[in-house]
């Protein structure tokens, strides 16, 4: 089989471009998103606010349970959630704020929290500072972390992510690998043939996109010859499509298979809308089947930061993601 045969197969199974509708369409406005984080925080300070003054004895346990909170990245990322509404609401922001702390406290009737259960409440405030509370509401709050908004590998190394498996999907083609993303990415199933699954930062709402690809190889299979000549720089090269703007390649191996990654910029194009692009393809084999780690950096509505500054930035997490990669059925205890 020609090269240039395993060029075109590649295109068509790993390159083709997101159309803009796939550029993931909220189910809600972001603002609802971050003011249900909000309030959920709000209410929990609310109610140890509450315990401390219905029960004078049992204050400094609620003053415990609110820092050991706190003090959590999930705690930390309250602060977030506030700067972002600001920035979202201006003037209007501090006048939402003292509306929310004013339906708190009468939404709650002091008078019937019990002794027993302002105790257990203390407990699950802890839990809930290690992760142990409704996901949507974890995703928004690190989504909003200072810290994870300028460092986004940061999120990972400090152990909050989500592990997504391959095993049984329809889309599989029988290949089952495991890979861990950010806690605070959204997920979808991927709506095209071969996308498995397709992942947003920012819960949902932010300019970094993931999409999990798996393909058939052409047929016959390719010799070790002509993979490894697919997955050197120039052989990487000539993958990107037609109108795409190069920026690097290299070699890599991946869980003991050869394996490349290729940069380009792209755009892409709907009506009378542009969006331009910059895409981190990861590509690796497995048998018969090719995978594909696709990052998507895009300059949607309300990102300031250009896309060399996009990538510059995420670089370091695209290669944790994909350093979490993992062939289970090479390993007999999954």
């Amino acid at each position: 089989m020609k090269i240039q045969g395993l060029f075109y197969v590649a295109i068509l199974l790993g390159f083709c471009p997101f159309a803009i509708g796939q550029v993931i369409t909220p189910r809600e406005p972001r603002w609802k998103q971050l003011c249900q984080a909000y309030g959920f925080v709000l209410g929990q300070q609310t109610s140890l606010e509450m315990i401390e003054r219905r029960f004078p004895d049992l204050a400094k346990e609620a003053r415990r349970s609110l820092v050991s909170f706190n003090s959590t990245a999930l705690g930390e990322s309250a602060k977030g959630l506030e700067s972002e509404l600001s920035r979202m609401f201006g003037d209007k922001w501090p006048k939402m704020r003292a509306k929310m702390g004013t339906d708190l406290p009468a939404e709650i009737d002091e008078k019937l929290i019990k002794k027993e259960d302002a105790k257990m409440f203390f407990d699950e405030v802890i839990s809930r500072g290690k992760g142990d509370l409704p996901d949507q509401i974890g995703m928004t709050l690190l989504s909003a972390h200072p810290r994870y908004i300028d460092d986004p590998h940061l999120e990972m190394t400090e152990g909050w992510k989500r592990t997504f498996r391959t095993k049984g999907h329809a889309k599989s083609k029988g290949v089952d690998f495991s890979i861990s993303i950010p806690f605070s990415w959204s997920k979808r199933e991927g709506e095209r043939p071969n996308i498995i699954q397709f992942f947003q930062s920012g819960a949902g709402y932010g300019p970094i996109m993931c999409s999990l690809i798996v393909g058939r190889a052409p047929s016959p299979t390719p010799t070790k010859e002509e993979w490894k000549e697919m997955f050197q720089p120039e052989g990487l090269k000539h993958m990107i499509p037609s109108g795409a703007m190069f920026i690097e390649a290299k070699s890599l191996v991946l869980e003991g298979s050869p394996a490349g990654v290729i940069v380009f910029d792209d755009t892409a194009r709907r009506l009378d809308t542009e969006l331009r692009m910059r895409r981190t393809q990861f590509i690796t084999v497995q048998g018969e089947s090719l995978i594909y780690i696709q990052f998507l950096a895009s300059q949607m509505a309300g990102v300031t930061e250009s896309l060399d500054e996009l990538q510059k930035k995420n670089l370091p997490l695209y290669f944790a993601i994909v350093n979490s990669f993992v062939f289970n059925d090479r390993y007999r205890n999954d």
